[in-house]
């Protein structure tokens, strides 16, 4: 099931990387500007077919994807020498390559800026559907496993006598659970007389028993019984905790609507955390290729390393509609994050783009409420050596990812 897992993990990276690019594609000819590529992946091309004026094709390795809009920079004369003057002309000579006579009037750069902001844009909001749509998917449509008050399984021991597997010491003090005789099945109905409303509930009770002999009544196959347990205390960091020891029995609960927006929430808020403490999350990562410390399996990850954790989610030892919703999440997860971080204000990213037609914008309404001429498209391609530089440390970020990702892999085990 692992490799399962992989192959469909890929399959969706390339189908949200396709649909990205779609998000772009299809403003972008709505308007009337000509796109000449349509490219899911990158490197040599495996797969490529001509329809219209636009080849679209399938790359070898599939990390990303494009499509090149016809005019992105407008052509102007070149500026003089220099590293940083080169990089500009470059820019604007790739630009320019597949720009004919006949785009002239339909290209990206003479589009109103609000016209180009929804272009830019239409990309990563293709990934915030993709993501709304498989969490609708996974918390309304099928729910999320929740624990219920029935005994899944016994835990033999105290929380003190397990392993690192997890398994308990042949020493080990047994547990209250197996010590008064409960058995996987049971329902527990109440705890010395107070019903128990659900799973919340019952920790509830069990923390507030803690260190004290209770009574513990059970539906066991249509059988009430009732069974004398001391409450194990393993309070800890001054919060009081009960233990019986027992797994529960999980089932499927369809969430409020408002779960998702908490889920955009809270993936917005770890990646903001994420780029603040960018510094330290990097050396986190090389001490960890260097051995000197464990992978924070909260730092960052690349889409090597998240497909792998795809293929432990599938291989993971659950029913398989639990895995299948572990998938769905976390494919939401990834289309969050490109999402978010399409948006950051850095050239060669969308957000770079859309700062770029925002500016323009300013520029345009200004001169009009002063009666001055229109200044005109605003020139990307004088931000091209801060893209370039910033090009290089996402290239070499996503490179150490990788890297990292393969010798010292986050992992679900």
């Amino acid at each position: 099931m692992f490799t399962v897992g992989v192959v469909l993990f890929v399959l969706g990276i390339l189908l949200s990387i396709a649909l990205h690019e779609l998000g772009h594609f299809l403003p972008a000819r709505k308007f009337g500007v000509r796109v000449s590529q349509f490219m899911v992946g990158f490197g040599p091309t495996l797969y490529s077919r001509t329809k219209g004026q636009t080849q679209f094709g399938i790359k070898a390795i599939p990390l990303g994807g494009y499509v090149r809009i016809i005019g992105m920079i407008e052509p102007k004369a070149m500026a003089s020498k220099g590293i940083f003057k080169n990089i500009i002309n470059q820019t604007r000579s790739a630009a320019s390559q597949d720009l004919m006579e006949a785009d002239r009037g339909h290209t990206f750069y003479e589009l109103h800026p609000g016209k180009k902001i929804v272009v830019m844009l239409g990309g990563p909001i293709m990934n915030l559907l993709i993501a709304v749509l498989l969490l609708f998917t996974a918390f309304i449509v099928i729910g999320t496993p929740q624990p219920t008050n029935q005994i899944n399984a016994i835990v033999n021991c105290l929380p003190s006598g397990l392993n690192e597997q997890g398994k308990c010491e042949p020493d080990a003090p047994i547990s209250p659970a197996l010590n008064a005789g409960l058995e996987p099945g049971d329902l527990i109905v109440s705890v010395s007389g107070t019903e128990v409303s659900g799973w919340d509930d019952l920790v509830k009770q069990i923390d507030d028993a803690a260190g004290q002999t209770v009574q513990i009544q059970v539906d066991r196959g249509g059988q009430t019984s009732t069974y004398i347990v001391s409450v194990a205390d393993i309070t800890s960091n001054e919060k009081k905790d009960g233990y019986l020891g027992f797994q529960p029995k999980f089932t499927l609960e369809r969430q409020s609507l408002l779960e998702i927006p908490r889920f955009i929430w809270l993936s917005a808020k770890g990646i903001f955390e994420l780029i603040v403490n960018l510094p330290q999350r990097i050396s986190g990562v090389v001490a960890a290729v260097l051995g000197d410390q464990p992978r924070d399996p909260n730092g960052p990850i690349s889409v090597v390393g998240v497909t792998v954790i795809g293929g432990e989610l599938a291989a993971a030892e659950a029913p398989l509609i639990y895995r299948g919703l572990d998938l769905l999440v976390l494919m939401a997860g990834m289309n969050l994050a490109l999402f978010f971080f399409n948006l950051l204000p850095l050239l060669p990213l969308d957000g770079g783009h859309i700062l770029g037609a925002s500016v323009e914008w300013v520029r345009k309404l200004f001169a009009r409420l002063r009666g001055k001429p229109d200044p005109g498209a605003f020139d990307t391609a004088r931000l091209s050596p801060l893209a370039f530089i910033f090009g290089i440390f996402l290239l070499g970020f996503t490179l150490l990812l990788i890297y990292a990702d393969i010798v010292a892999p986050i992992s679900l085990n």
